[in-house]
């Protein structure tokens, strides 16, 4: 592997951790939005845009690709250092976004930064630069320079216009953007896991009021830090919670729905605190190691007469298919069709049909239909 593989690898894996909290916290939680500038900009997710810009041109900055003449190693440079700027850009607007407290004059005092993008500037931004239409300087792409440096001709107003040749090794600017990148990555990730570490201990108290089956105070807390399981499954926003809950008394399909949520929402948590340690402690990933995997060899093996009578049992026994076209499909002609299917094969069990009757008979009423819906599915193991 070479050096610019494992710079890219870890500035990847960097942003990559980055990309998780937005996607799995900063997105779903207000708690955690709340915490960063989070305003209609940004709520349009052109913070997904910079993350795909930024990963559409990291193969460009740690490129270690050979040139083979002038024309190519030109077009190398200007997308290289355009490249560099862009992602100074993006780590600016990140620092903004996520309220680090580091603005443009901060990076403008930081050598990781000025250097490579008064580099550009000169040579790809301005290369011939005025101020009130005096010439300050000019610059122009040497022929002589070697496979690993950027070199140019420079003519500058503080030199008295006197021809200088500048040089530049193009490892020693990757290194240099790789140093910024990684610096202001962790400066990013260190105030994103101080949100996240208050944000679990807001989910510590949820939990001890879960404990207390206290549920209207459970509603009242997931609606403040763990909203995004309202749009979880069906009926679980929190006016149908509250209405099933005050109706938990009156039939067992009301209770198990609760018992359902509960069970769900537990889970849910324990897999964000799991979230949590996975982004913060997990190793980086060599992901060019899975290009050299090989595939499994696929033994097909055919069933004999006897054994297609055990698959078709096998098959009757399953009901998950039904269920998911009743759950997903909630009109008379798709009900009254697979409901029916669902009904042949559980013709002995008085439960099912009696539910399948119920969510029939109710099929507008949301409540009705999914609390019955969810009955089915503990009955028929099929949660």
């Amino acid at each position: 592997m070479t050096l610019r593989t494992i710079m890219k690898k870890t500035v990847e894996d960097k942003l990559d951790r980055i990309a998780d909290i937005w996607n799995y916290f900063i997105w779903d939680y207000n708690f955690c939005s709340n915490k960063i500038k989070f305003n209609e900009d940004v709520k349009t997710n052109y913070f997904g845009d910079i993350l795909g810009y930024f990963k559409d041109t990291l193969d460009i900055v740690f490129t270690s690709n050979k040139h083979s003449n002038y024309t190519d190693k030109f077009s190398f440079t200007i997308s290289f250092l355009q490249a560099v700027y862009i992602q100074q850009d993006f780590i600016q607007e990140m620092l903004e976004i996520f309220k680090t407290g580091i603005d443009k004059g901060v990076l403008k005092k930081d050598p990781t930064y000025y250097i490579n993008r008064d580099l550009r500037n000169e040579l790809v931004g301005h290369p011939i630069r005025k101020f009130e239409d005096k010439l300050i300087s000019s610059t122009l792409f040497s022929y002589q320079a070697r496979e690993d440096e950027i070199q140019y001709l420079r003519y500058h107003k503080n030199n008295n216009f006197k021809f200088e040749s500048k040089t530049y090794k193009i490892a020693e600017i990757q290194d240099r953007h790789r140093e910024f990148l990684e610096k202001y990555f962790d400066k990013i990730l260190l105030k994103l896991k101080s949100i996240l570490e208050e944000y679990l201990s807001e989910l510590d108290k949820l939990e001890n009021v879960i404990d207390k089956h206290d549920f209207k105070t459970v509603l009242k807390l997931v609606e403040l830090y763990f909203e995004a399981i309202f749009k979880s499954d069906f009926a679980y926003d929190k006016a149908s919670l509250s209405k099933i809950f005050d109706r938990r008394n009156e039939h067992i399909r009301y209770q198990n729905f609760i018992e359902k949520f509960y069970n769900d929402l537990r889970a849910a948590i324990a897999e964000k605190r799991n979230s949590v340690k996975d982004v913060f402690e997990r190793n980086v990933v060599d992901k060019t190691s899975f290009e050299s995997l090989s595939l499994p060899k696929i033994e097909i093996v055919f069933a004999s007469s006897a054994d297609t009578e055990e698959v078709k049992k096998a098959r009757q026994e399953t009901y998950y298919y039904e269920i998911g076209k009743i759950a997903t499909k909630r009109n008379s002609r798709d009900f009254n069709f697979f409901s029916g299917i669902l009904k042949a094969k559980c013709k002995s069990n008085n439960l099912v049909l009696s539910e399948l009757e119920h969510m029939r008979k109710n099929i507008s009423d949301k409540i009705e239909y999914y609390t019955s819906l969810r009955l089915i599915c503990l009955e028929l193991k099929e949660e």
